[in-house]
């Protein structure tokens, strides 16, 4: 089944290695996204929109490299190649269903690094966006088969990974493992796109920081399939690092924080 997925854009990839070790040079960076137009078209849209909140206007790709910096470069490359990479599905129902929970995942997991105060705010972003990039191309790959899963899951609540191991060979854990390992990304995000479900765990490296960002995202209602899970918000927020708990007060302003951030990166694709 894998070998039929359609692989990442190449800009989007050679990118992603060219930074992998924080040390290319900026000018370097922006000659290789503008080689294609319509990415480097994409990738200033994003850069000017109300989501990244730079003042003043990102006129070129290599100010929008210099002002933003490699990391949130990175996500941004990540964002524009992601979405391309899923443009052919992206109106049916079960993608923007999967779409939005990877969204929320990313925007919680860096806000979540970011109060932390000594996590990468940027890595973790990209490893919450990154996490279900296996359900992400099972789904662009073959919408129809993985919107029955879905629909199977909704309607008997029955596990999902069983589903797609019975529909598709693999469960989207392990294809996202195989697609991290196939498109050299670092070790990193293979890990946490193959171990990303279950309870959170304490402690804040960035595989419990995007397994946190899941539970939060799914008790949000940000959940892929199936109903919202049941949970104690109290016992989820107690989890999280002291200043974020006392800037997300309750359920409604998480919720209300996700929502406003997808919402505005959604604007900035249809603008």
């Amino acid at each position: 089944m894998l070998k039929k997925l359609q692989p990442l854009p190449p800009i989007a990839t050679q990118l992603m290695n060219m930074v992998s070790d924080g040390e290319v040079a900026f000018g370097r960076m922006a000659e290789k996204i503008k080689l294609d137009p319509a990415f480097s078209a994409e990738v200033l849209t994003l850069a000017n929109s109300p989501l990244i909140g730079c003042r003043g206007t990102v006129n070129n790709i290599l100010h929008a490299v210099a002002l933003l910096g490699l990391e949130r470069m990175k996500s941004l490359v990540l964002m524009v190649a992601l979405r391309n990479f899923l443009s052919r599905a992206l109106e049916v129902p079960a993608l923007e269903r999967c779409w939005r929970h990877s969204l929320a995942c990313a925007f919680l997991a860096e806000e979540i690094a970011a109060a932390t105060c000594w996590m990468d705010r940027d890595q973790c972003y990209t490893a919450g966006l990154m996490h279900d990039i296996g359900r992400l191309a099972l789904l662009a790959n073959h919408p129809a088969e993985y919107a029955r899963v879905i629909e199977c899951v909704d309607r008997t609540g029955c596990d999902i990974l069983e589903c797609e191991r019975e529909i598709f060979g693999i469960d989207h854990r392990e294809a996202g493992r195989q697609l991290m390992i196939e498109w050299n990304f670092p070790p990193l995000f293979a890990e946490v796109a193959s171990r990303h479900t279950g309870q959170s765990e304490n402690g804040f490296d960035a595989r419990a920081i995007v397994l946190l960002s899941c539970e939060i995202a799914n008790l949000l209602g940000f959940q892929v399939a199936g109903p919202a899970p049941e949970g104690n918000a109290d016992l989820i927020r107690a989890k999280l690092p002291e200043p974020l708990r006392r800037k997300m007060s309750g359920e409604n302003d998480l919720l209300e924080f996700v929502s406003a951030k997808i919402n505005a990166l959604q604007c900035s694709f249809t603008n």
